[in-house]
């Protein structure tokens, strides 16, 4: 009855989390420890000693030849004691457990008896060297991230070896950024339409960071170049608390960041007219634009539950106004603004999670993680022509979205050896883009009319806000002078298109709003089983089953006029309307997809060597139709006669178009959804088998080469399957790009060899060649003629290629002597066809013959190298961290004027040049102070310490960020233009942020 009473609590406690979110996968998130017990004077093994993690259920006996193991404990820093009947027990302490790792800890005990309870205390050393480790990875602890200047998992992630970031997007080896699986506690937590994370997990919740950059086990799917596993820490028998704040600012000179206060007018002295302008620029960095964070963790025991079930939550705030600013010379509606700075990039985020853990036996562990988060950005600065909305920043659209997602386990030991685990989870996403939160907010509108002499009638001024005001301006419109504006005393709404253009060449708006909208949710459920068991001293077996169901929830689409009920269709002033979901103008579509998988997998550690040998099973149907006919795919608007009309009989040939459309009328039409019986049809499922291989062979008891092999497949991120699968058309020509539900998954196969080297008592050094081949990546095809030779469309399909080679040095230095540090340093090459699967259409659009050679990918970073230091004297802790690496590739053009003879016809190489090479210096110090039972900590962070301002876009014709060939230096002055040609060349957003210091406090207990 003991455990009921535990068991109604924990449900209890999890019936309060779960409001937090809207709605409901696994690996391994485990490691062992393994080792011998000698007796210490004779050397011999000791049978039937007792090993026991502290704090934990978890323990063993050594086997005749002293031999122990002891699996499922979590990843974390534990003590074991080491005790049997005649010697003194032997107390090992900071042994540090990495998931799906074996840390060897041999004992040696006296037979000297000390006094009762007392025993040898000895403190492990952490080892430089993974014996086990048979393929690339880097692991991070709670206490090596807690000393660094880093606040969220992303800055983590970059200082890990073959990680690399561009646009966003996190690359692992030279692949594609949707080619990485995020995992969290075991569960993959990858957001499936973008190939993105999509669960913030603080760092003050991490336990472990791994990242998994070469060869993976066979229990991990769905991932071609790494996995990125985060394991979150528990809730402990003693409550710990901590309260964190911070305040920061950009402090930079840059004049890279300069807005525009005024242009002044130059006139010419002869003819007093206006020849040039020059800009007045302020500097809105060296104001106070603050950025703000605050954070609480909170773990310990919930009361009257003797401990057997803990509680750890987090919750953080943040926000911050970025480093690019504009100003509000403008509204969207084109009306004067009040010429305040503007951020064009703000943001605040909130996170949150609660953790359960619940012992219901000293066998049975019961778990409950949710996870929630929101982020907001008034206006986001990244759309298209971004650069133009500086003065009108108002037109920009505002973006938010977020999550929840709940993680249930059940962990059952069945003896000593053997254990499973059960895991259900459901993740929710969900992102949105839009100006106006009415899609058809409109601003009120009045005409002035022109007098007309001629009849006698005066000037008038019409308010459109009325239906007797419309009524009278379609009266009079088209009989006399008007001009109509928008009422500045009236509400917000959208502008016409047409607007959206800026008055003179190298100008910024000055009126126009941004007219797309976007709505995206992601969601699955997840049902896994896996089952661990060491069936003999030198094989851990593990084999294991997943289940996912999907819902993919898409809206995009583009507003269009609203017509009004006249002769003409007008639609003015302009009147925004959500085109319907069989329009071109939108691309819509709610897909329920699911796939299934298995793997068995061998851990084989013997004394001379170390084998991981797994088989993997993945099935996916993307529970979709594709179209029959490549000329006519459109159940929508088909261009075929059979496909539009029932029963259809070809007309007579001597028909004249009069006939003809009467001939027509004599036949049904179908309707879309009748179409879609003999027009789509279903895609089959797909499925693979992926082999995978690691060997470890210790050279030495301090070296380990390592050797791995294997086959990844992966399903490409969902959009390119989904995308306008409606297959809508316009008979008004045009080209178009089609989502491919019968794609075929992607396939990397890797290759790799390393050598780990403990080169003195607290040095390290891992080398690492490696090899990517991969093949079926997604590109588009050709574009496809349909019956109407104007109307071509492309579509997904498996034809890209790409191959990755290089090397990965990497230095390690534990703590000793005060400090730690480390070094990596990665050599990559990262060639393929095309560097985005759209490429290939844009490629052809702009009448590029397709391409036959391997060029350097976009995102291809050739040169990285990392170090950090980390040093404490006393309560004082000092650490940093550097960053060098080479500039990603782009496309060369001629300067204009340049004389290129023959080269004009064809043109620079694709991707010919690098971006400047970039750098960063990370500052981190902080100073605790112990006031009785509470922990005072003083910090900051200093981010890009020595403000480099880096280019990481350049115009092509130049090589540089700060000016190009066009505009030349003799563009003649508009007096209607918005800004100046010097401004608008200036772009803010292709440097590297700027400085950042932030100050804060820490309390804990």
């Amino acid at each position: 009855m003991k455990y009921t009473k535990h068991l109604a609590i924990f449900l209890l406690v999890i019936g309060l989390l779960i409001p937090v979110g809207q709605s409901l996968l696994f690996a391994g998130i485990t490691g062992k420890i393994s080792g011998v017990v000698t007796d210490a004077e004779t050397g011999q093994a000791l049978p039937g000693a007792n090993v026991l993690v502290d704090g934990t259920s978890l323990g063993a006996a050594t086997d005749l030849e002293g031999y122990y193991t002891i699996l499922n404990i979590p990843p974390g820093v534990y003590s074991i004691k080491v005790s049997m009947m005649g010697y003194t027990p032997v107390i090992i302490d900071n042994i540090r457990i990495r998931m799906d790792l074996t840390t060897n800890i041999d004992a040696s005990l006296n037979s000297t008896v000390l006094e009762t309870g007392e025993s040898v205390t000895i403190v492990a050393q952490r080892e430089l060297v993974q014996m086990d480790m048979t393929g690339s990875l880097s692991a991070v602890g709670a206490d090596e991230i807690q000393d660094l200047p880093v606040n969220s998992v992303n800055q983590v992630l970059q200082l890990q070896a073959g990680v690399t970031q561009s646009n966003g997007e996190i690359h692992i080896r030279g692949g594609r950024g949707g080619e990485v699986a995020f995992w969290v506690d075991g569960v993959s937590t990858t957001d499936v339409y973008s190939g993105s994370m999509g669960v913030t997990v603080e760092n003050s919740a991490v336990e472990e960071l791994q990242v998994v950059s070469g060869t993976f086990n066979a229990e991990y799917g769905q991932a071609m170049s790494g996995i990125i596993n985060i394991i979150t820490k528990e809730g402990g028998e003693k409550w710990k608390g901590q309260l964190e704040g911070y305040v920061g600012d950009y402090i930079s000179n840059g004049d890279e960041f300069a807005v525009l206060k005024e242009v002044q007018k130059v006139y010419d002295p002869s003819t007093g007219q206006a020849i040039d302008g020059i800009g007045i620029y302020e500097n809105p960095l060296k104001k106070f634009n603050p950025n703000y964070n605050g954070e609480y963790t909170l773990s310990g025991p919930i009361p009257f539950t003797n401990n057997n079930l803990t509680l750890f939550t987090t919750g953080r705030y943040t926000s911050t106004e970025g480093h690019v600013y504009g100003r509000r010379w403008f509204t969207a509606q084109g009306l004067p603004g009040d010429s305040s700075l503007v951020p064009l990039s703000p943001y605040e985020r909130y996170s949150w999670q609660g953790k359960l853990t619940y012992k219901l036996t000293s066998n049975i562990k019961l778990g409950y993680n949710v996870f929630w988060n929101r982020y907001n950005q008034d206006r986001i600065n990244y759309v298209a022509n971004n650069n133009n909305y500086r003065y009108n920043p108002d037109g920009l659209p505002k973006q938010s979205g977020g999550g929840t997602t709940h993680i249930f386990s059940f962990n059952h030991v069945l003896s000593p050896t053997t254990f499973y685990e059960v895991r259900v989870n459901h993740f929710y996403n969900e992102f949105e883009r839009k100006l106006y939160d009415d899609p058809e907010a409109t601003p009120d509108y009045y005409v002035v009319v022109a007098a007309d002499e001629e009849n006698g009638l005066p000037a008038e001024t019409i308010y459109l806000t009325t239906e007797e005001g419309k009524t009278a301006f379609q009266e009079i419109k088209a009989t006399r002078d008007w001009n109509i504006y928008v009422d500045p005393d009236g509400p917000l709404g959208y502008m016409s298109p047409d607007s959206l253009s800026a008055p003179t060449s190298y100008s910024y708006y000055n009126v126009g709003t941004y007219n797309d909208c976007q709505f995206r949710s992601t969601a699955y459920w997840v049902a896994k089983l896996d089952l661990t068991s060491q069936v003999a001293r030198n094989h851990q077996v593990k084999t294991g089953m997943e289940y996912r169901t999907y819902q993919l929830i898409y809206d995009d689409y583009t507003l269009r006029p609203k017509q009004n009920e006249t002769a003409s269709g007008d639609a003015y002033p302009f009147q925004s309307v959500v085109p319907s979901k069989d329009n071109y103008y939108r691309d819509y579509y709610d897909q329920k997809p699911w796939d299934f998988s298995a793997y068995f997998q061998d851990k084989m550690e013997f004394h001379d060597i170390i084998m991981n040998i797994g088989l993997r099973f993945d099935y996916f149907d993307a529970n979709a139709s594709a179209f029959t006919d490549p000329e006519d795919p459109s159940i929508y608007n088909p261009f075929k006669d059979e496909h539009i009309y029932k029963n259809w009989v070809e007309a007579p040939v001597d028909l004249s178009p009069t006939e003809l459309i009467e001939y027509k009328a004599g036949f049904d039409e179908y309707t879309p959804e009748e179409r879609k019986a003999f027009m789509w049809k279903k895609v089959d499922a797909k499925y693979k088998v992926s082999p995978r291989l690691g060997l470890a062979y210790p050279i030495t008891d301090k070296g380990v080469i390592h050797f791995s092999y294997g086959h990844f497949f992966q399903i490409p991120e969902f959009q390119y399957l989904y995308q306008n699968c409606g297959y809508k058309l316009s008979a008004g020509g045009g080209s178009f790009v089609f989502g491919n539900p019968d794609l075929s998954p992607q396939k990397t196969v890797q290759y790799e060899i390393g050598l780990q080297q403990q080169i003195s008592d607290n040095v390290g050094v891992d080398v690492t060649v490696f090899y990517r081949d991969v093949r079926d990546w997604v590109g588009t095809s050709a574009r496809v003629e349909t019956v109407v030779p104007s109307v071509m469309y492309s579509q997904y399909v498996n034809k890209d290629y790409e191959n990755v080679r290089g090397i990965t040095f990497k230095l390690d230095r534990k703590y000793a002597n005060n400090f730690s540090a480390s070094v990596d340093y990665t050599f990559q090459v990262a060639e393929g066809t095309y560097t985005s699967p759209i490429d290939a259409f844009n490629s052809e659009v702009g009448n590029s013959e397709p391409r036959l050679n391997l060029i350097a990918m976009g995102f291809d970073q050739r040169h990285t190298a990392n170090a950090s230091f980390v040093s404490r004297f006393g309560k004082y802790t000092f650490s940093f961290i550097g960053r060098i690496w080479s500039g990603h590739p782009y496309t060369p053009t001629f300067a204009e004027g340049a004389s290129v003879g023959g080269a004009a016809l064809t043109g620079l190489k694709t991707n010919s040049e690098n971006l400047p090479i970039q750098k960063n210096l990370d500052l981190y110090i902080k100073r605790r102070f112990n006031l009785d039972k509470i922990d005072l900590t003083l910090f900051m962070n200093v981010y890009n310490v020595f403000d480099f301002r880096d280019e990481t876009s350049v115009y092509s014709d130049t090589g540089s960020a700060s000016y190009t060939t066009s505009p030349g230096s003799d563009e003649p002055y508009n007096e209607n233009r918005i800004g100046t040609v010097e401004a608008w060349v200036t772009r803010p957003d292709w440097y590297t942020t700027p400085r950042q210091v932030q100050a804060g406090i820490q309390i804990g207990f």
